[in-house]
Protein backbone atom coordinates (compact mmCIF):
# COMPACT_ATOMS: atom_id res chain seq x y z
CA UNK A 1 0.00 0.00 0.00
CA UNK A 2 2.58 2.65 0.57
CA UNK A 3 4.49 1.36 -2.61
CA UNK A 4 1.47 2.12 -4.31
CA UNK A 5 1.31 5.74 -2.71
CA UNK A 6 4.76 6.22 -3.78
CA UNK A 7 4.15 5.58 -7.36
CA UNK A 8 1.23 7.80 -7.77
CA UNK A 9 3.41 10.41 -6.28
CA UNK A 10 6.46 10.38 -8.52
CA UNK A 11 4.28 10.02 -11.49
CA UNK A 12 2.19 13.28 -10.39
CA UNK A 13 5.72 14.73 -10.13
CA UNK A 14 6.58 15.64 -13.44
CA UNK A 15 3.34 17.68 -14.12
CA UNK A 16 3.88 19.90 -11.07
CA UNK A 17 7.03 20.44 -12.39
CA UNK A 18 6.35 21.47 -15.79
CA UNK A 19 3.52 23.91 -14.18
CA UNK A 20 5.92 24.96 -11.66
CA UNK A 21 8.30 25.65 -15.28
CA UNK A 22 5.69 27.18 -17.02
CA UNK A 23 4.80 29.76 -13.96
CA UNK A 24 8.55 30.71 -13.69
CA UNK A 25 8.74 31.02 -17.10
CA UNK A 26 5.57 33.50 -17.21
CA UNK A 27 6.99 35.73 -14.18
CA UNK A 28 10.37 35.92 -15.99
CA UNK A 29 8.85 37.36 -19.37
CA UNK A 30 6.45 40.09 -17.77
CA UNK A 31 9.72 40.63 -15.64
CA UNK A 32 11.67 41.65 -19.03
CA UNK A 33 8.73 43.06 -20.64
CA UNK A 34 8.48 45.82 -17.36
CA UNK A 35 12.02 46.62 -17.25
CA UNK A 36 11.70 47.17 -21.33
CA UNK A 37 9.10 49.13 -20.09
CA UNK A 38 10.91 51.17 -17.94
CA UNK A 39 13.96 51.58 -19.91
CA UNK A 40 11.64 52.76 -23.00
CA UNK A 41 10.37 55.35 -20.85
CA UNK A 42 13.06 56.92 -19.25
CA UNK A 43 14.69 57.01 -22.45
CA UNK A 44 12.31 59.21 -24.13
CA UNK A 45 11.81 61.39 -20.82
CA UNK A 46 15.99 61.74 -21.27
CA UNK A 47 15.74 62.50 -25.09
CA UNK A 48 13.04 64.77 -24.42
CA UNK A 49 15.23 66.37 -21.66
CA UNK A 50 18.11 66.60 -24.35
CA UNK A 51 15.54 68.39 -26.87
CA UNK A 52 14.67 70.61 -24.40
CA UNK A 53 18.25 71.91 -23.21
CA UNK A 54 19.02 72.20 -27.07
CA UNK A 55 15.91 73.86 -27.82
Amino acid sequence: MNIDMLHRALTALPPIKIRQRAFEGAFFSATLIAMAGWVYLITLLLAKLFLWLLG
